[in-house]
């Protein structure tokens, strides 16, 4: 439920630091959830990719998706784009699959004998990782490691030089990876709260065109949040003069 995240105070009378006892659970559980699942969906892909043929279904799904993301970086990135496509493919993946996990019907489990209930007595309705803010940053931070580096190892003293020295680099330290963060976070939140109100309103009507603009903006953010780390990274690699 958005703004109502499980805490792990919540779970347990040990309370070692307000750090710890405000994690949210929620958020971790689904991160997990999601790489769990990209995980098990490569292991039943591998067994069936060959070489020989066009191969199957999930063959196909394997390589429209290696393609796509290979074009993104390449695009992006240039030649040296090979060093960091596995980065952009693993943004894209878990963005998508963290913004799709919200669209569950979560709701409908508050029928399930069990299921958490809030301290209001409200039922715990999970809603997208992608609406923490910890989840997004910590995907920013990540960009913002990769690109630094990536400079400096292609760029070494000239890159550090640019970056000392140019009041506008410091301020893209800052900017470009609190952007990355507060728009993610801020779309899936606005189309989460946009479908909550849709669906109460129209609860017959709503959901197949909801759902089908849920899952168009899903697929959108992935693809900004990848398309936006490779804008920054070809800067970094790029030859600077």
């Amino acid at each position: 439920m958005l703004g109502k995240h499980l805490l792990l105070s919540q779970f347990t009378d040990v309370d070692p630091s307000p750090f710890v006892a405000n994690t949210h659970v929620d958020t971790l559980a689904l991160s997990w959830t999601c790489m769990a699942g990209i995980l098990a969906a490569a292991a039943i892909v591998r067994p069936t990719l060959t070489a020989d043929g066009p191969g199957g279904p999930l063959q196909a799904i394997a390589e429209g998706l290696y393609k796509f993301v290979q074009d993104l970086a390449k695009g992006q990135i240039g030649h040296d784009y090979k060093k960091f496509l596995p980065l952009i493919a693993g943004i894209f993946i878990f963005v998508l699959t963290a913004n799709l996990i919200g669209l569950l019907p979560w709701q409908a489990a508050e029928h399930v004998p069990g299921w958490f209930h809030m301290t209001n007595g409200h039922p715990f309705e999970a809603a997208s990782p992608t609406t923490d803010f910890n989840v997004t940053f910590g995907l920013a931070l990540l960009s913002l490691v990769v690109y630094l580096g990536a400079g400096l190892i292609k760029n070494g003293g000239h890159y550090v030089k640019e970056l000392l020295t140019n009041p506008v680099e410091w301020l893209d330290l800052v900017i470009r990876p609190s952007t990355l963060a507060l728009r993610l976070m801020l779309v899936i939140t606005a189309d989460e709260i946009t479908r909550m109100v849709f669906l109460l309103m129209l609860p017959w009507i709503a959901p197949i065109f909801v759902m089908g603009f849920e899952i168009f903006i899903a697929v959108i953010q992935a693809f900004v949040f990848a398309l936006l780390t490779g804008i920054y990274i070809g800067m970094a690699v790029a030859d600077h003069h």
